[in-house]
């Protein structure tokens, strides 16, 4: 039975890695004190990781603590520096640790209602152990320093084979099965990916205005077009014979497309993939699977793209104009409004926007992307500002249409709502025109989730923040919006966003200009007859501590000892720890010699049964390069196709 953290139950580790682990357990049973004593610190500090270790490593630690000041003791004993007192404090420490192993381990799964003896013969533990620990605990006399060390170190080998190499095995078979997890989410990964690029290719071929997929210039598109069409197909044939359907509108859609389309243009090969990323977002066994959709869009070079490809999206004049104007290219929504569409049906848009936030405030990104992530947000706040819009719209043409006892289909509604709501908003024509069966994304109704933005405000801030403020529910007025909106700005470093409102909050003061205004206090009479005065800002300035005075502005504090403690006085020497005698050990010498928390490695008979290369991972994993990849390629050849002709 192994001494194992997991049937403690504990989730966390103190180790912050595999190596970390592997380090410390040769110094533990290594042939030398001073990698010992190393050994030691770090168990220390994995103790101020987490104070309740796993029992195994808590008992090791017990047991190489008396070890350690066993040797710094005896020879100081020996030569007469310390008292022969000395040796019975050892007995006792030694005793201490042999009672609480032994009751760690009775207490291990369900050998409570055993005796000891029996657990211990079970356990692979001496009997005599046994008798030492009730010996010491109820006995006149402690047992014998010498009988005490053998036991010492027998046990902290039983550890070994107990805890130790039991640990290992267990790691190394919990990294085999992340290790096919992380496999087979890469799987997915690159699956997905690959299916966003070649869908960003066939659109970017389309845009650039290709109709069939034998026209296209790329060879190794054209292949895997075929063979997307091949595979659409057969799957048709299949869900005829079964008469089952998916239940996809996408997959319908390409079903149809593929049935009448006797050439097979693009936007067929294009609908086919939208079935096919629909189909990949509807499983559920895909771990983090909102992170792996929105981390390959945000990476992708069409969706955030360089000034260089944007100019595919933008009029050759207007490239410079319309992202100064704080708006995403008409074409850019357009191209990818299917995928917006999508991820808003497969309730991804909310984790989009939190990637697209998390994006915006990393400084170590690009400033050019931060605006386009920012500029998303815009877009995709202003299309459920205009579907909230058409939404209330709808509900007066709704009550017009049955008190004069009309009706209208579906198609015929909506497009009317459409008319209606571009003639009333015509500042929201341009932006994405969402499904009147939608409704508005919820955080970005949620007054929480709109105060946090507020509050962590940034230079990108003001791109987004006002068609959120129109959605935030319960809604705010017209003048505190126009507060928010001046406070943001403030915060970023910019202009007004209301000139005919500047001068009635009057001038922003900077610290300078504090420090002489009426804001000034004096703090109490000494500092008055000094005339150094102190700004008054966040705290009432009272002293609630006696022993605590506030300092004058011209307080020299590099007199100040700071850093002292209690017991170092004026100076800075400190009182040195107990340091362990550092011995060189013959291992010659072992077979012969008992040496606390010294155990020969012939003795640890598991030793050659740990694969170390298996458990610190050095074996190469599976061929799972990151090459580029044909979809890779294939986009990249796209974008050069296209901007040649733009």
């Amino acid at each position: 039975m192994a001494l194992s953290m997991r049937q403690e139950g504990i989730k966390q580790v103190p180790w912050f890695s595999l190596t970390e682990w592997h380090q410390v357990y040769n110094q533990i049973y290594s042939n030398n004190i001073d990698e010992l004593t190393k050994g030691y610190q770090m168990l220390l500090v994995w103790q101020a990781r987490i104070p309740k270790l796993p029992i195994g490593v808590d008992c090791t630690l017990s047991i190489i603590q008396v070890c350690l000041r066993d040797n710094e003791w005896t020879p100081k004993i020996n030569n007469g520096e310390l008292p022969i007192s000395y040796e019975n404090d050892l007995c006792l420490m030694y005793s201490t640790i042999i009672m609480r192993l032994l009751n760690h381990i009775s207490n291990i799964g369900h050998t409570k209602q055993t005796s000891l003896f029996q657990i211990a013969k079970k356990l692979n533990i001496p009997e005599w152990i046994v008798n030492l620990r009730h010996d010491s605990a109820h006995g006149y006399e402690l047992p014998s320093i010498g009988i005490l060390r053998i036991a010492a170190n027998i046990l902290l080998a039983w550890l070994h084979e107990e805890y130790w190499v039991a640990e290992t095995k267990k790691m190394e078979k919990c990294l085999h099965i992340e290790e096919s997890i992380k496999e087979a989410e890469e799987t997915e990964v690159q699956d997905f990916g690959d299916l966003i690029e070649l869908w960003t290719a066939i659109s970017l071929y389309i845009h650039a205005g290709y109709n069939l997929t034998s026209s296209i210039p790329d060879p190794q598109l054209k292949e895997t077009l075929q063979d997307l069409h091949s595979y659409a197909t057969s799957l048709l044939d299949k869900n005829n014979e079964c008469e089952e359907s998916d239940n996809n509108k996408y997959m319908d859609a390409a079903n149809d497309d593929i049935k009448k389309d006797k050439k097979y243009t693009l936007k067929t090969a294009r609908i086919v993939l939208l079935s096919e990323i629909s189909r990949y977002l509807n499983k559920k066994s895909i771990p983090n699977k909102k992170d792996i959709v929105c981390n390959i869009l945000l990476n992708s070079e069409a969706f955030l793209p360089s000034k260089d490809i944007l100019s595919i999206f933008t009029q050759e004049k207007g490239t410079e104009n319309e992202i100064e104007k704080d708006v995403l290219p008409l074409d850019m929504i357009k191209f990818w409004q299917d995928i917006v569409f999508l991820l808003y049906e497969k309730d991804l848009m909310e984790a989009l926007i939190i990637k697209l936030l998390k994006l915006i405030d990393n400084e170590e990104v690009n400033k050019d992307k931060r605006l386009l992530a920012s500029l998303w947000i815009s877009s995709i706040s202003y299309s459920f500002l205009k579907l909230d819009a058409a939404h209330r719209i709808s509900r007066d043409l709704e009550f017009q249409l049955e008190k004069a006892n009309k009706t209208l289909s579906l198609n015929a509604l909506e497009l009317k709502i459409k008319e209606k709501t571009d003639r009333a908003y015509p500042h929201l024509k341009c932006v994405l025109w969402f499904n009147l069966s939608y409704i508005v994304l919820p955080c970005l109704t949620d007054i929480k989730f709109i105060s946090k933005l507020i509050l962590n405000v940034n230079e990108f801030s003001v791109k987004f923040i006002v068609p959120i403020l129109e959605l935030v529910s319960p809604q705010v007025d017209k003048e505190s919006k126009q507060m928010l909106l001046n406070l943001i700005s403030f915060c970023t470093m910019g202009e007004m966003t209301d000139s005919k409102t500047s001068h009635k909050y009057g001038k922003i003061f900077t610290l300078k200009d504090l420090q002489h205004s009426e804001h000034l206090i004096n703090v109490d009479n000494v500092q008055a007859k000094t005339d150094h005065r102190i700004p008054r800002f966040l705290t009432d300035q009272k002293v609630r501590n006696n022993y605590w005075k506030l300092a004058i502005a011209t307080y020299n504090w590099s007199e100040c000892p700071i850093g002292l403690l209690p017991w170092q006085c004026d100076t800075m020497e400190i009182l040195n720890p107990l340091d362990s005698v550092i011995q060189k050990t013959n291992v010659s010498i072992l077979e012969s010699e008992i040496i606390p928390g010294i155990i020969d490695r012939k003795d640890l008979k598991m030793q050659s049964q740990i694969k170390w290369d298996n458990v610190l991972r050095k074996k190469k994993r599976l061929n799972r390069k990151y090459e580029r990849r044909n979809a890779d390629i294939i986009m990249n050849k796209a974008l050069e196709t296209v901007k040649k002709q733009k």
